[in-house]
């Protein structure tokens, strides 16, 4: 009779559990370098993964405005759209309580070229917009030559608040390339490599309380998230 409406909001409250049931396996994938499908995009950038740039909140066409998220703004362009440059909010964490900073969105960015890790899952055609060294392989193997080349390819500010990308070719829209997940931050000193699919750290409003892979998926809110 409602028209497909609850009748009423009466004795709604905030809190609870919610369960979600699912003939598939649930997430593909949890490590934000290796996700490419919109519906782990969606899912996950809704819980556990920040990026500098996301989408509105909201029904319809309003949902595909870009606005800030870790970045104060959507960024700035110049250089003829070859340089991006975006600077972090200030009191971005991750679910432990540290900030989260330029060389955390670096790093998980340069996971994205570890094709022995990543398996090469995750959106590709936006590292050939990147001006990082050709024979760039990724953090794991990388010699500091190759390291120092990536760098300078994405540069940090000394107080890591900037973040400035130096692209091979003019991007008008690379403020929406930062929006994938690939694009957001991992904090190194817990990058478990090929396993970082099992627990990433969360800069999101859940964090992940336990996981059975292809089972069972708990997350909790996030005491950190802000």
């Amino acid at each position: 009779e409602s028209g497909g409406k609850s009748a009423s909001s009466d004795g709604i409250v905030d809190g609870g559990t919610l369960h979600i049931l699912d003939i598939s396996e649930g997430a593909t994938n949890l490590d934000p370098q290796r996700i490419y499908t919109g519906a782990d995009l969606g899912f996950l950038g809704s819980t556990i993964q920040r990026t500098l740039t996301s989408y509105k909140y909201a029904a319809g066409v309003e949902g595909s405005e870009l606005v800030a998220d870790l970045a104060t703004d959507t960024g700035t362009a110049s250089n003829d759209a070859k340089t991006w440059e975006f600077t972090l909010r200030d009191g971005v964490t991750f679910e432990d309580g540290s900030p989260i900073e330029c060389k955390d969105i670096r790093y998980g960015v340069s996971r994205t070229w570890a094709s022995d890790v990543t398996g090469d899952e995750g959106p590709l055609f936006a590292l050939s917009f990147i001006d990082a060294p050709e024979d760039y392989p990724g953090p794991f193997t990388a010699t500091e030559e190759q390291q120092a080349g990536f760098n300078e390819a994405i540069e940090c500010s000394e107080d890591g608040k900037t973040i400035t990308f130096n692209l091979r070719e003019s991007v008008g829209d690379f403020n929406f390339t930062v929006a994938l997940l690939a694009f957001g931050p991992v904090p190194e000193d817990q990058d478990t490599g090929d396993q970082y699919t099992l627990k990433p750290v969360s800069s999101g409003p859940f964090k992940i309380e336990s996981y059975e892979q292809g089972k069972e998926l708990v997350m909790v809110r996030n005491e950190n998230w802000n």
